[in-house]
């Protein structure tokens, strides 16, 4: 784990390079106090990423399988989304690493969550969708990256 802060973006070397980004990128809202990694269950780690941020929504489809998934409570909204393809912004790579990092209330329940990317060519760390959590019970959201 370690990022290259140096240039225009931020660049890291692995997934877990998310959970370093996505705490400074939460820093000024919702602060995350919980990160999971996305992993298909054929063991791939990178995927295709599609997102809505106003409907607060995303899936992924691994790269290696094909299997889409969608991220914690996102298949609720996706009727309604307009999702967007993630697109590296250097290299226009769709090829990435996902990680998702958790805000929680007090007592554990999700308040807000980050679907934060790494792209898999070239590292550039990103953001590109984050929601509200208004309900409880939300806690199982944290094994649903």
């Amino acid at each position: 784990m370690s990022i290259d802060k140096s240039g225009k973006w931020w660049i890291g070397t692995s997934v877990d390079d998310l959970r370093e980004y996505l705490e400074a990128y939460s820093a000024d809202n919702y602060c995350i106090h919980e990160f999971r990694p996305a992993k298909c269950k054929c063991g791939g780690e990178t995927f295709e990423l599609l997102a809505d941020d106003d409907e607060g929504c995303a899936k992924r489809t691994c790269t290696s399988c094909a299997i889409g998934k969608f991220i914690c409570d996102s298949e609720e909204y996706w009727s309604d989304a307009t999702p967007e393809q993630w697109k590296c912004i250097e290299c226009g790579s769709t090829s990435a690493n996902i990680g998702v990092g958790f805000s929680l209330y007090e007592d554990g329940e999700v308040r807000w969550l980050y679907v934060g990317e790494r792209c898999a060519n070239c590292g550039i760390l990103g953001c590109l969708a984050g929601w509200k959590i208004a309900y409880s019970p939300s806690k199982q959201l944290l094994e649903r990256a």
